[in-house]
């Protein structure tokens, strides 16, 4: 399975994003948690480096850091959405 690029991104966003799923050159993995920043405080605290702290989206809380292979570590604390909170 892998990420359905799309709202609220621009188009060419979108298309860069999936030639780079095409290519193979997008490497992540997005991993689902209770509570974002509390996630956050736990990993940064034994000393996780995070490209993004905690931040709201439309569709929840997420955070972004890398391990230490260079592959993107997003952690997303899921709210319910409706296509209309992208607009």
């Amino acid at each position: 399975m892998r990420a359905i690029p799309g709202p609220p991104h621009s188009p060419e966003f979108v298309e860069a994003v999936r030639r780079a799923q095409d290519e193979g050159s997008m490497h992540g993995l997005g991993l689902g948690v209770d509570d974002c920043q509390k996630t956050y405080e736990e990993l940064s605290a034994r000393g996780v480096e995070f490209l993004q702290p905690p931040s709201g989206r439309p569709y929840g809380v997420e955070a972004v850091c890398r391990d230490n292979s260079g592959n993107w570590l997003v952690l997303v604390e899921p709210r319910d959405y409706t296509p209309a909170d992208f607009a």
